[in-house]
């Protein structure tokens, strides 16, 4: 075999897509030429395509998580047949995304690849809150370990596919015949999974959770975790799969936070800022490490606010760029009634709440265990903060998801008046019934914010009517009982007495 190499056109387009994971720029990044132990006049030379000697090729490869470096190197015919007896990989990576950058998470990969390589291990999942990196860190996990599978396929649910076609596109990564029925396919796909030790990546289960195929996914996910074979299934969605024992030795869960502080402030370095600004950390805590958060908000504090964070903060205000408003305000739409009724008390007292304290608000007396299943629901979609004192758990919402919901309630509380404005009914009232919207041990009613937000909508829909516009409704309660006015009157009656003006 020559001792020169040089990279095809293709092999660049898979070196280009890994260093993308790693965060790392095609020449400037000295870590790279450093840990290939070469220079950057080399890289770049390996970059423009010229032959390199091969164990610098080779290293440039493995530098950035490439094993098989035959696949980047354009082979002559002698190179051919010099490896025509070293064993492929077979990848299927063409639904793999591409990722602008990462950073940190080096605990959470050795936690990861520590699970993956144990015996028995058939099942894991990367679960976390909308934007909080699961695709990139399974993206550097794959990377990192590609070399202890003999097959890699990655598909993305994010399409919504039905199960079935999820099959025969599996099948077909394998290169077998169509199926007609899920079970058949289920039992090819495990007889492929017996003969390879395969890494399955399926990113982004929580798309098919709203379909009607739900369960019939949640069955296989637990077959292909229950049955013999020698591969592994690896799953990042946001929400937990139903109905399977997990930290078993055959499913491990990893429950993905933000992004500690340092590797978070090296995200905002590559974002134009120095990583010294006044207020960094309190920007960074605001928003949970949160990264695409993080790389959505900060565009609009260069724009506007020339860079000053502090200035940002100094608004008391949070913003949600339209991409995760979007997925959370599509999650809230999934929950159901009770849970949403949860997440609205706690956007209202915007603190912890106990589970006690949560049962005696409710207007209407609920099961406590279908409330606690509630709060296990959103515990399970990564939509709340929990806080463990002396006493018992404590409950409260991640500032993105109170954003949310805190628009979501002004938003449905105003179309509940509107409706009952054209139709005298007071039956459109739900949530004014059963939530009392002002905040617990709040003076300032003028200065509550959701109220206040509240009021404002209204105002901007009304104009100076809206007194007596309420005034009006305040006079269809009369005669009304207890349990049908809820706290109607008392929501209605602060509305009334906030200065707008």
């Amino acid at each position: 075999m020559s001792n020169s190499l040089k990279a095809s056109d293709s092999g660049l387009a898979i070196v280009d897509k890994s260093r993308q994971r790693l965060g790392w720029t095609k020449t400037s990044t000295a870590r790279w030429w450093q840990d290939a132990h070469t220079s950057r006049a080399t890289l770049r030379r390996f970059w423009q395509g010229d032959r390199i000697q091969r164990e610098i090729f080779i290293a440039i490869c493995q530098a950035v998580g490439i094993v098989n470096w035959e696949a980047i190197a354009e082979l002559s015919h002698a190179d051919l047949e010099s490896i025509a007896d070293i064993p492929t990989l077979y990848r299927d990576w063409n639904e793999a995304p591409d990722i602008e950058s990462f950073y940190g998470r080096n605990q959470e990969l050795a936690q990861l690849e520590e699970w993956i390589t144990s015996p028995n291990c058939k099942l894991i999942t990367i679960n976390g809150i909308a934007g909080i990196g699961k695709t990139s860190l399974a993206l550097a996990l794959v990377d990192r370990i590609q070399s202890k599978f003999d097959c890699l396929i990655w598909k993305s649910l994010q399409t919504s596919p039905s199960l079935i076609s999820l099959l025969n596109s599996l099948l077909n990564s394998f290169e077998q015949g169509v199926v007609q029925n899920i079970q058949q396919g289920t039992v090819q796909l495990i007889q492929q999974l017996q003969k390879r030790h395969c890494l399955l990546v399926l990113d982004g289960l929580e798309a098919i959770f709203s379909q009607a195929e739900n369960l019939s996914y949640g069955q296989f996910i637990q077959q292909l975790s229950r049955e013999r074979h020698q591969s592994c299934i690896l799953i990042t969605s946001r929400e937990q799969p139903k109905n399977i024992e997990i930290n078993s030795k055959t499913f491990r869960c990893l429950n993905l936070k933000g992004l500690p502080k340092k590797a978070a402030v090296e995200l905002l370095q590559s974002r134009e800022f120095t990583g010294k600004e006044l207020g960094l950390s309190a920007l960074i805590q605001l928003y949970r490490g949160n990264p695409l958060a993080l790389k959505l908000v900060t565009p609009l504090i260069q724009s506007v606010f020339g860079g000053n964070i502090a200035a940002f903060l100094s608004q008391n205000t949070l913003i949600v760029g339209d991409r995760l408003r979007v997925i959370l305000k599509q999650q809230f739409e999934q929950l159901s009634g009770l849970e949403q009724d949860i997440l609205y008390w706690l956007a209202i007292w915007q603190e912890p709440v106990s589970f006690s304290r949560l049962q005696t608000h409710l207007l209407i007396s609920v099961d406590p265990g279908m409330v606690l299943e509630g709060i296990v629901g959103l515990e399970r979609r990564s939509l709340l903060e929990k806080w463990i004192s002396d006493y018992e758990p404590s409950f409260t919402l991640q500032p993105l998801v109170m954003k949310i919901v805190t628009d979501e309630l002004v938003e449905h509380t105003a179309q509940e008046i509107h409706q009952v404005v054209q139709s005298h009914d007071i039956r459109h009232f739900q949530i004014l019934r059963t939530h009392w919207l002002l905040r617990p041990g709040t003076d300032d009613i003028a200065g509550d914010r959701i109220l206040n937000q509240l009021g404002k909508k209204l105002w901007r829909f009304y104009g100076a009517t809206l007194p007596e516009i309420l005034n009006q409704i305040l006079l269809l309660l009369k005669g009304q009982s207890p349990l049908a006015m809820g706290y109607i009157g008392s929501n209605l009656a602060i509305l009334s007495g906030i200065d707008l003006v």
